[in-house]
């Protein structure tokens, strides 16, 4: 569904650190230990803070026991990461061999996280498995599957969809996302509030935008904006729709453009 080379201009830089802190859980930013070994014999034993580390262990037998009681023994991180260096070497390698430069992004992203599975011991964290723990997280409380599903549904292709969070009555984050006639997804972006002139109310915010996105991507098919608690309350959410009434329910959700199929179930 994400076209191999999306155009990604006119990007806010608030907007996009805003939507990543809704939208994403990184690795990188988790309180961690690191062991890497080769057959056991530990090459690395350290903490993503270079503190101290408490060490149950001073080789690695069985990685899935060995994380456990390395995080069990240590109280100050998020998780424990165990690689075996040529099992990890194997599996970035297989990872890349299988990249095409035709294929969608989200099918090889999505791969890249499955092949971990076919590494059960060269790879592995605590708590969790790896491909939940490592990289980039989406936390949208749902499934690919079902996100894919909304898109086939409700997207009318050769459109662009805005999804915007208000703070106050100005926009505090967004993203805008264009699908091409096969409903890939081609532009992936913000909206560019340097090109508004934001009169003011909330309203006349949402309704610049829309039509920012309207004369720079092509006809905008959905645009759904709330604010900043309404919009971690519907990512957290598992029913999304019973959210939506919810944010509806106490003026905090703006439906500015929505097709039939999607207008009927939201409230206005």
């Amino acid at each position: 569904m994400l076209h191999e080379n999306p155009l990604m201009a006119d990007i806010d830089v608030h907007h996009w650190r805003n939507l990543q802190s809704l939208l994403l859980e990184s690795a990188k930013a988790k309180r961690r230990i690191i062991v890497i070994h080769e057959r056991g014999e530990i090459q690395k034993f350290i903490h993503s803070q270079r503190l101290p580390i408490t060490k149950p262990v001073d080789r690695i037998s069985d990685p899935a026991a060995d994380a456990r009681a390395i995080f069990e023994a240590n109280h100050d991180i998020d998780f424990v990461a165990v690689f075996e260096r040529r099992g990890f070497d194997t599996y970035f390698g297989e990872f890349q061999a299988t990249w095409r430069a035709d294929e969608d992004l989200d099918a090889f992203v999505r791969r890249t996280y499955a092949l971990m599975d076919r590494y059960p011991e060269a790879i592995v964290t605590h708590p969790g498995p790896a491909r939940e723990v490592l990289g980039l997280q989406w936390r949208v409380g749902t499934s690919y599957e079902a996100v894919t599903d909304a898109a086939r549904t409700f997207v009318e292709p050769g459109t662009s969809v805005v999804l915007g969070v208000l703070e106050g009555e100005g926009l505090w984050a967004s993203l805008v996302l264009h699908f091409d006639a096969d409903l890939r997804v081609d532009v992936v972006t913000t909206v560019d509030v340097s090109r508004l002139t934001q009169p003011g109310d909330r309203a006349s915010n949402v309704r610049e935008a829309v039509e920012w996105v309207d004369s720079t991507y092509g006809h905008t098919s959905i645009a759904l904006f709330t604010d900043v608690e309404g919009a971690n309350a519907f990512l957290a959410a598992r029913d999304k729709l019973t959210t939506l009434h919810e944010l509806a329910a106490r003026g905090a959700l703006i439906v500015a453009r929505a097709p039939a199929a999607l207008a009927g179930s939201i409230p206005r």
